[in-house]
């Protein structure tokens, strides 16, 4: 009589230990598959946060030019725009460096990288700003385009 009670008790703790390796098993695959999404989403939402300063830096070049063809003097120019202070919940920092004429975006956690390349007549400053608000102006100084945070 023992040995069925024993067989019953056997059988439990197989099902659950098979059920416990399936479960993490799955688990860890869901893992995997979420940080790569996570990744997608970074890279994607650095690159339109990307475009859009562009867009910012390439109007502000074209308001300084129409500024000193039409004054011939010293333009007070900046645009202000608002940005997401983190991408997927990772925090980010922009760069615009005058050598490749390239807006640099890189997240903190996890590490990424883009890259958007920016047109301009006016020379670009070497400059930094963290996610949130920045700012696109004109130093004229400098006489050079920079980024700011605001």
């Amino acid at each position: 009589m023992t040995d069925r009670g024993v067989s019953s008790t056997l059988g439990y703790v197989l099902t659950l230990s098979i059920a416990a390796l399936l479960v993490g098993g799955l688990l860890s695959a869901g893992a995997g598959f979420v940080t790569t999404q996570r990744d997608v989403v970074i890279q994607e939402e650095m690159s339109v946060v990307g475009q859009q300063l562009s867009t910012n830096v390439e109007q502000t070049d074209r308001l300084v030019n129409a500024s000193n063809a039409s004054s011939g003097g010293d333009p007070v120019i900046q645009v202000n725009q608002t940005f997401p202070t983190t991408v997927a919940r990772s925090q980010y920092d922009v760069r615009l460096d005058p050598d490749t004429s390239q807006l640099i975006l890189n997240s903190i956690d996890p590490d990424h990288t883009v890259r958007i390349n920016v047109t301009t007549q006016t020379d670009l400053g070497e400059s930094t700003a963290s996610g949130g608000e920045i700012t696109v102006r004109y130093d004229n100084s400098a006489e050079e385009l920079v980024i700011d945070d605001a």
